[in-house]
């Protein structure tokens, strides 16, 4: 497995990358599983082109062990 990160200040394109890297991998036949932990959601919005109901950080918050 390969994992590929991109990281930066806001408001410079990461998602957008993001997206279009994992959309060019996926048409080249590799599977691909991206993650998103923007709040605002952008990875799943510019893939699926709506914005998701629960994001990975809820999940977390969810299923986090008690401290």
């Amino acid at each position: 497995m390969k994992k590929i990160a991109f990281y930066g200040k806001g408001g410079i394109g990461k998602s957008t990358t993001a997206a279009n890297v994992s959309a060019a991998l996926a048409e080249k036949g590799y599977p691909v599983c991206q993650i998103g932990c923007d709040p605002k959601n952008d990875s799943t919005r510019l893939l699926l082109g709506r914005t998701c109901m629960q994001m990975v950080l809820d999940m977390v918050r969810k299923h986090a062990l008690p401290a």
